[in-house]
């Protein structure tokens, strides 16, 4: 197994370059940071921690249980999404198990599965799209899980309502468990694209990973939830760290659910300048998947050496090579005097 390497800090790279400020779209990081509602909260909880957290975080699986329509039983609240793919794999996955991971997609899916002891069994996209038939053709009598990514990533593609429903049915009867990964359902706005939470009932397999790291710009304090029926999330909370999400990090998810007025700009943002980037591009001659997350795979001439005339002028990107896709530079949607920038060196 290889180490994740996320890279060098911004500021040390930044000296490295004799630069006096970095900017990164390499992270699908939210552009506008943190709602003010959020950073008040944070101040306000700053002088209490050195009580431990709420072991439960109750208040916020509230919060989201109302939000969202579920039962706060139906939730539990991660270090992040990574930290609930991993306790799938720590409370479902055995060895002689097999699991269906698209490929590429997030890495952590097939570490997750690797660390369990067992076997990721690689289903490879149809060009950018995840190919539901191959899933299907993939799962047999050992197959434990199936992972699916929608908004996909790297790629930013979705999976369509009628093609997942279809693809659930098929499953049949005593299904593996499927684990939806939505950490970018907010920028999503094809009309076609499903709503995870809401097909909870009718597929009680079905577990639902979302993030507060991108739509509310907490990527800094790690906090994720899962989604799912009340007895997969006892499986879940019974394999779960009992303080797993800072004192801070909960106060922070529970200001950003509050602060609807931000969650909406931050969103507003991204379509627009997704737009704007995506036209820009297709301008200049760039193919690309349409993104329906905020960041866009594009196909360049070589890749390497466009990311780093990007870097020396201040524009961090992610090199596609990184993430299974050669040839292709990862661009997260920025600011719009950074998306500029972008636009006129290429």
């Amino acid at each position: 197994m290889t180490p994740y390497d996320a890279g060098k800090p911004l500021a040390e790279l930044a000296a490295e370059l004799g630069l006096p400020e970095l900017v990164r779209l390499s992270a699908n990081e939210n552009p506008l940071g943190p709602s003010p509602h959020v950073l008040d909260a944070i101040a306000r909880e700053a002088a209490r921690v050195h009580l431990y957290p709420d072991g439960g975080a109750v208040a916020l699986r509230d919060a989201l249980a109302r939000r969202l329509g579920v039962r706060p039983g139906q939730l539990v609240v991660g270090n992040g999404a990574d930290e609930l793919i991993g306790l799938v794999a720590l409370a479902a996955f055995e060895p002689g198990d097999e699991v269906v991971v698209p490929q590429p997609s997030f890495e952590p899916y097939a570490t997750s599965v690797v660390l369990a002891g067992a076997r990721a069994v690689l289903s490879p996209l149809a060009g950018y799209e995840t190919d539901l038939d191959d899933i299907r053709r993939k799962v047999s009598g050992r197959t434990k899980a199936v992972m699916l990514c929608s908004p996909h990533n790297p790629t930013a593609t979705i999976i369509r309502k009628a093609p997942l429903l279809a693809f659930l049915d098929a499953l049949g009867a005593d299904p593996p468990l499927v684990v939806l990964d939505e950490a970018y359902y907010d920028f999503a706005d094809d009309p076609e694209y499903p709503n995870g939470v809401a097909l909870l009932a009718r597929y009680p397999r079905l577990i639902v990973l979302r993030t507060f790291s991108k739509i509310a710009g907490l990527a800094g304090l790690r906090v994720g939830y899962a989604a799912a029926t009340a007895e997969t999330c006892d499986r879940l909370n019974r394999v779960r760290a009992p303080y797993n999400v800072n004192r801070l990090g909960q106060a922070a998810a529970l200001a950003a659910l509050e602060d609807g007025e931000h969650w909406e700009r931050t969103r507003r943002h991204v379509l627009e300048e997704r737009r704007f980037l995506s036209e820009g591009l297709q301008k200049r001659g760039y193919t690309f998947p349409p993104s329906q997350a905020n960041f866009l795979l594009v196909k360049v001439p070589d890749a390497a050496a466009l990311r780093d005339k990007l870097l020396h002028a201040g524009l961090l990107v992610r090199d596609g090579a990184d993430v299974g896709f050669p040839g292709h530079l990862r661009i997260s949607v920025g600011l719009r005097e950074a998306n500029e920038k972008l636009l006129g060196i290429l």
